[in-house]
């Protein structure tokens, strides 16, 4: 199977974030049928992580590897797990027991049509339908073919410790399969002996997935009982390289709870608003979908007190990104020095074609003053009234009465275009100064339980446009809310006209999920999140703005930028084109208003 890079993304923030750690790269992620990251075994795996000693629980799973039930010794391992961190986590995490209830009820369904009473080679499957059925309270009448005293024997205690879980599963393993982890498992007559011909039938297996077999397609990813795992590096476990820091804050560095704002501000910049009115604005925007999620907004500025009641790593982790930030600054103004011949003569022709827009939109009217044309109908107001405006000349309206707002994807997804996003971004703030009109130029991400709003300039300040450079990915997108508050700041500007450009790969994405009608937590993903970006994007244009996306995803996420924009989007194959790309739609919508 392959996975998307976005699953793969997807899949370790939900391991940062159940872990609570977000420098580990555990080495083992889980996915469904479909090659979507599963949240509730990813968050079983970052727990895991938390409660246990990883590193040994590792050198015991290495055991497993290239013996010839690998698959089935591997499924039985992380059912053991999931069974003793599930006991802990019950009572520290309430979401915990809804996402295993709902991910049993699923699992359970598609097994049940795959063992039968006389099915062969499927005693792992039939153990993890029985696991399931039990943790939804269903386990009378399980099918014969479900071995109860295994199922009990690996069903272990959250009170057990790593050593005690691992004195377990080797004796069951033992009793119930003969394979002793460390035991003579390379000589003949072991369980694990790789005779000729076992070692041909590895390999047969590792081209040929058989149905049926919880360990088939051997590789990096390949089918357990419980869904796909994906081993990155065969059971590996390595701390995340620092360099990389800002993907690993992608799991939501800021958690919910004291110190959250500082750790922010500290990351990115002290937040703009003061506390009554971030807590105003979160009244008015974190509501429905978005319940629970808090705003932080800010101009970059850096904050000297943050930072004070946070843990010495949280500090160490904030320093860190700060720097990470600092230096990507650097890299966009090198880069945007290194083509600025090019960039200008881009940024001459964009500005013509906006002032050309402009000039066929704009009506003409006559303005009174004391130069232009004599109105020999007005010199009696010159010489009984003193009022010097007697000529005339006629001007077309000013620009006054349009803004345009550029909001730009700040998420990880972004990453590889850093310096040419904030190049481009650059380039249409300029061209749009030169002709006038004003512009707002933003950011968004989002962090496990926060969405950042990074302003780069305001619509006047044509002197700030070198802030676009700040430009920094980190962290989700959670597109829904970041359209609904940019939306509501464009509403305080007095403009006629408004227009929001976004720059997005049309794949909301945030690992705090969204409320369910029934209070019930979602994931914010997939088709939910396209479906609450659609709704706040025509909340927008009925409250009279004019909304545009600049599409960067894949073609799989193509049918998300149609049902989010309907046909309000161009797509651009390189962000290259960003610039030429907004100044055709600007153009286009300029000739509508």
């Amino acid at each position: 199977m392959e996975i998307r890079e976005f699953e793969k993304k997807r899949a370790a923030n939900f391991i940062w974030n159940s872990a609570h750690d977000y420098t580990i790269e555990t080495g083992f992620r889980v996915y469904d049928e479909e090659g979507r990251a599963d949240v509730y075994w990813n968050s079983v795996i970052g727990a895991i992580h938390r409660h246990y000693d990883w590193a040994a629980l590792m050198r015991f799973y290495a055991s497993f590897h290239e013996t010839v039930d690998q698959g089935s010794y591997e499924s039985l391992f992380w059912l053991a797990l999931e069974n003793a961190v599930f006991e802990r986590e019950r009572t520290m995490r309430p979401v915990f027991p809804y996402l295993r209830r709902r991910y049993a009820e699923r699992r359970i369904g598609s097994l049940a049509g795959q063992i039968s009473e006389d099915a062969a080679g499927q005693r792992i499957l039939a153990v993890t339908y029985g696991h399931f059925r039990r943790a939804l309270g269903r386990d009378a009448g399980l099918p014969d073919l479900v071995d109860v005293h295994l199922l009990d024997a690996l069903e272990l205690s959250g009170e057990a410790d790593t050593g005690e879980i691992i004195e377990r599963l080797t004796e069951t393993l033992k009793k119930y399969f003969g394979f002793d982890p460390y035991g003579p498992r390379f000589l003949p007559g072991g369980r694990g002996f790789r005779s000729p011909l076992r070692r041909l039938s590895l390999r047969r297996r590792k081209r040929a997935p058989a149905d049926g077999d919880p360990g088939a397609a051997r590789g990096p990813v390949r089918r357990l009982s419980f869904g796909y795992g994906e081993h990155v590096s065969e059971y590996g476990s390595a701390r995340w390289d620092q360099s990389g820091l800002r993907a690993a804050f992608a799991a939501g560095a800021a958690q919910a709870g004291d110190g959250s704002r500082e750790y922010l501000s500290a990351c990115f910049g002290r937040a703009l608003p003061g506390e009554a009115e971030t807590a105003r604005l979160q009244r008015e925007y974190c509501c429905g979908n978005h319940a629970g999620i808090r705003l932080h907004i800010t101009r970059g500025e850096a904050d000297s007190e943050a930072g004070g009641a946070m843990s010495e790593t949280r500090r160490s982790y904030a320093g860190k990104l700060r720097e990470e930030a600092l230096r990507q600054r650097e890299h966009n103004e090198q880069s945007f020095r290194a083509g600025e011949s090019v960039f200008r003569v881009q940024i001459m022709r964009l500005t013509a074609r906006l002032r050309n827009s402009l000039l066929s939109r704009l009506d003409e009217r006559s303005l009174r003053g004391q130069t232009g044309t004599l109105n020999g109908g007005r010199v009696w107001r010159a010489l009984y009234l003193g009022d010097n405006r007697i000529f005339e000349k006629t001007a077309r309206e000013d620009a006054g009465n349009l803004t345009v707002d550029l909001l730009l994807d700040a998420s990880s997804s972004q990453r590889p275009r850093q310096e040419t996003v904030s190049a481009q971004g650059y380039m249409i703030a300029e061209s749009l100064d030169r002709a006038g009109i004003p512009v707002r130029v933003s950011s968004f991400c989002s962090l496990s339980g926060y969405l950042v709003l990074n302003i780069y300039r305001d619509y006047h300040e044509k002197g700030r446009n070198r802030e676009i450079f700040r430009y920094f990915t980190a962290g989700a997108n959670r597109d829904g809310l970041a359209v609904r508050l940019a939306a509501g700041l464009m509403r305080d500007n007095s403009a006629e006209h408004r227009i929001l450009i976004i720059l997005s790969d049309c794949s909301p994405n945030d690992a705090a999920g969204m409320q369910g009608p029934a209070g019930n937590s979602r994931d914010y993903t997939g088709e939910l999140g396209v479906e609450d970006a659609a709704a706040e994007v025509h909340a927008a244009r009925m409250a009279g703005i004019t909304v545009r996306n600049v599409f960067t995803g894949g073609d799989a996420a193509l049918g998300n930028a149609r049902r989010i924009y309907g046909a309000d989007f161009i797509r651009i194959r390189g962000p290259e084109q960003f610039a030429e790309a907004v100044g055709t739609m600007l153009t286009d919508c300029i000739r509508l208003l």
